[in-house]
């Protein structure tokens, strides 16, 4: 997918999705110009053995969001995994709000996910997953969770984070949601960890922090007892991070 600016508004100009990825869909929630992307997948889950690859290149001046449908469901099975790569030319602004992973007892998932910024490009991106159905007691009962997710600048990393979770393994501290969300900006960001930090931290169910690792970028980590308490604190942290980049308020929740 490909977007461009057009004037005071954001337009899709170029889409192209295969099973097991669904239609596309760009949607104008408030007067900004700035759309809504929700991916979809009508399977309602990934198979063992599945490749997702998702591919969103905004050019420069272009302003987006990009969600998704729902939570991700990786299924028991062989080795399943997502590869996305997002690019965000100069004077982009790029929001990627995903949904959580809800990995299923037996299942083995691997995602990465690479940023490419321009020198001036702003982000907030985020990624979130489940203990597992912590609902139907398969708490860490998948086989294997990892992730990578790597932020460039103008070529150079800025932020290279993941993790790998081997089942049968308690790694929460009894949370059951784990999410790291991240804030990029070439400058102006000196005191929004620390905004984001009180944010957060005053929202129940939740054991969460924000830092200032680098010049240029926010990095808050949570572990959350429920879904909704995940849901509040990745909106709080969308609230500041929004306002740090130079935009409006949300127009509506997307987790």
């Amino acid at each position: 997918m490909r977007l461009a600016r057009h004037g005071d508004t954001t337009r899709v100009v170029y889409r192209f999705a295969s099973q097991p990825w669904g239609s596309v869909h760009a949607t104008r929630p408030d007067a900004s110009g700035m759309p809504e992307v929700q991916l979809t997948n009508p399977g309602g889950g990934v198979l063992g053995g599945d490749r997702l690859d998702l591919d969103v290149v905004l050019e420069p001046g272009a302003h987006a969001t990009v969600c998704t449908q729902g939570a991700t469901k990786a299924y028991r099975g062989a080795r399943a995994a997502q590869l996305t790569r997002l690019s965000a030319a100069r004077g982009a602004v790029l929001e990627y709000v995903p949904h959580h992973v809800i990995p299923f007892a037996g299942a083995h998932w691997h995602q990465r996910t690479v940023i490419d910024l321009a020198a001036d490009a702003r982000l907030l991106a985020w990624d979130a997953l489940a203990a597992g159905r912590v609902a139907r007691g398969e708490r860490f009962a998948f086989e294997r969770l990892s992730g990578r997710t790597v932020i460039e600048r103008d070529g150079l990393p800025l932020a290279v984070d993941g993790c790998e979770l081997h089942g049968g393994r308690e790694a929460f501290a009894g949370f059951s949601y784990l999410a790291t969300a991240y804030v990029a900006a070439p400058e102006g960001l000196s005191a929004v960890a620390d905004r984001i930090h009180e944010a957060v931290g005053a929202i129940p169910g939740t054991l969460a922090a924000a830092s200032h690792p680098a010049e240029g970028l926010v990095v808050t980590r949570i572990l959350a007892r429920t879904a909704p308490a995940l849901g509040r604190a990745l909106g709080a942290v969308r609230t500041v991070g929004r306002a740090a980049l130079g935009l409006g308020p949300a127009p509506r929740e997307v987790w």
